[in-house]
């Protein structure tokens, strides 16, 4: 398979171009955006998800313009630190564990990097038929053109167009978690130094560094209604959710002033399960496994999906092998977010020891090689 068009211009997609130019594989991505830009404010790439940004020598492009964390400091509602988790990297020992990125700045290095590799990208367009023979796969874009590819990768999030063409009743429908998440990128005061997580009964609000001037904030709250508030109603309605929380919150608070500057969504989670492929049509990252952010590895395993799709189609493996080495890690993020959540909008269901201990195995087994 030399010839790959990737549906999807997010990171499962750009990765998944960058892993197979370093494998002599060309491919081609179609992004149905005609602005191409990362959608959300910012993230934190844990130790497993560097390790796959360093199999592409990506790791330290993203540091580069990212934010080191050594440390994620789990807070009560006042800012007070009861318990500070100490990260550990998983590449060379100086390595930064975890790094701290607006999604602008990781689109804009892998951006970078797929030009060096010469990538073809088509914006304003997305596949609305595929054809397949066992020689290959005819797709016709929204623009009526017509293309024949070795193997079409799916890489067009929660409700992506392949799967819903392709896979039919095994597509599956995401599921509502039962929270919503409110963000915003801010100025980065100079005494906000490190990770901040502080949890409150039904919700919580984390103040996470992502550049030297620049830091986002998250809260996750449990709602029933997902719908969207007003445009202009978003940044008080922000403050409001905020508003119980102590610490640096009311000063970072007192900046959210502009729509703009909001996002907020319901939180949805994905896994379809195996085999992720049709013939030669293949499914990675959201399209396949998409999960709350409550192990924040989303966007992570999404990049592994990347590197060993990569392997895979380099070293001539079946297709189905793509699923039966991946499936197991990225249920157990979806299933232990959705966990989390599910405690986090019942707090008496589960104690703090449950909590934890699930968080500390999930870390454990994604710590394992890919």
């Amino acid at each position: 398979m030399r010839r790959v068009l990737i549906v999807g211009g997010g990171p499962a997609g750009m990765t998944a171009a960058v892993a197979l130019a370093r494998r002599g594989i060309g491919s081609h991505i179609v992004e149905i955006e005609r602005e191409w830009s990362p959608e959300g404010i910012g993230l934190l790439l844990q130790p497993p998800t560097l390790r796959a940004l360093a199999s592409l020598d990506l790791l330290e492009a993203c540091a580069a313009v990212g934010y080191r964390h050594d440390v994620i400091n789990l807070c009560d509602g006042d800012g007070a630190v009861v318990f500070p988790m100490s990260l550990r990297p998983l590449t060379r020992p100086d390595d930064p564990p975890a790094v701290g990125i607006s999604r602008r700045a990781l689109h804009e290095v892998l951006e970078a990097r797929l030009r060096e590799a010469g990538v073809e990208v088509t914006l304003g367009q997305t596949v609305t038929r595929i054809e397949q023979d066992a020689g290959g796969v005819e797709v016709e874009l929204t623009d009526g053109s017509r293309g024949r590819w070795d193997l079409v990768v799916g890489a067009d999030g929660i409700n992506s167009k392949v799967r819903k063409l392709v896979f039919g009743g095994r597509g599956l429908t995401p599921r509502y978690a039962g929270q919503i998440i409110w963000r915003v990128g801010l100025e980065r005061p100079h005494d906000v130094s490190e990770y901040l997580l502080m949890q409150r009964p039904g919700d919580k609000v984390g103040v996470v560094p992502i550049a030297r001037d620049e830091l986002y904030v998250y809260c996750l709250q449990t709602r029933a209604d997902v719908s969207r508030p007003p445009r202009e109603e978003l940044p008080e309605r922000f403050r409001a959710a905020l508003a119980p929380y102590g610490g640096v919150v009311p000063r970072l608070a007192a900046q959210i002033v502009d729509p703009a500057q909001v996002d907020y969504r319901g939180l949805y989670a994905l896994l379809v399960p195996p085999p992720w492929h049709e013939g030669r049509v293949l499914l990675i990252g959201d399209a396949a496994h998409a999960t709350t952010p409550h192990v924040a590895m989303g966007v992570g395993i999404a990049i592994e999906d990347a590197v060993v799709l990569a392997e895979h189609l380099a070293e001539e493996r079946p297709l189905a092998a793509f699923a039966e080495r991946r499936y197991e890690r990225c249920r157990l993020v979806v299933e232990s977010s959705w966990q989390l959540s599910v405690w986090e909008q019942d707090p008496a269901a589960a104690t703090e020891d449950d909590r934890a201990r699930l968080s500390a195995e999930t870390a454990a087994a994604l710590a394992a090689p890919i």
